[in-house]
């Protein structure tokens, strides 16, 4: 199984609460960048999981435009920012395992997307998560283990690397 981890993108500094922090319009700009491009890069996804957080719900929905709707869509409080890495990806992995997908994306928050790519691939590095950038893991659904395909940046993506 493939899983695209995403991190949501520029978001505004002030707020009432960090949780109602808006997407800037860069944030808007690099995610319609990512979304393009990961339009043309990857397969439709049977699953998406989002954290309730409004800057990454704004991020699945530009995102959610290259793409048709998954049957199943999850919004996570376990995805919010300083969720247990661990306890999410075991969340995730079950539920992706319970719908026998082929193709899920996540949209959350640093540290947490660094976070699951290491716990995930059980490894000692956490990517460098820049605002709008995606990582993907080859998952093997048997052991609840993966392997970084890839994991590109806005940069990446505008330099064609």
């Amino acid at each position: 199984m493939k899983l695209y981890i995403m991190r949501h993108g520029q978001a505004q500094i002030t707020a009432p609460s960090d949780s109602e922090r808006e997407l800037t319009i860069q944030g808007q700009t690099e995610t319609d960048i990512m979304a393009k491009w990961l339009g043309r890069t990857a397969q439709s996804f049977d699953i998406s999981f989002v954290s309730p957080y409004r800057r990454a719900l704004q991020t699945f929905n530009l995102v959610s435009q290259e793409f048709e709707m998954p049957v199943h869509h999850y919004c996570l409080n376990e995805l919010t920012p300083e969720s247990n890495p661990s306890s999410c990806a075991d969340a995730l992995l079950a539920y992706c395992a319970e719908h026998k997908a082929n193709n899920a994306i996540v949209v959350s928050h640093l540290p947490l997307v660094g976070l699951l790519v290491n716990d995930l691939c059980r490894a000692d590095f956490v990517p460098a998560f820049t605002t709008s950038s995606i990582a993907c893991l080859e998952i093997d659904l048997n052991v609840w283990q993966g392997n970084l395909l890839w994991h590109k940046t806005v940069d990446d993506v505008l330099m064609g690397a």
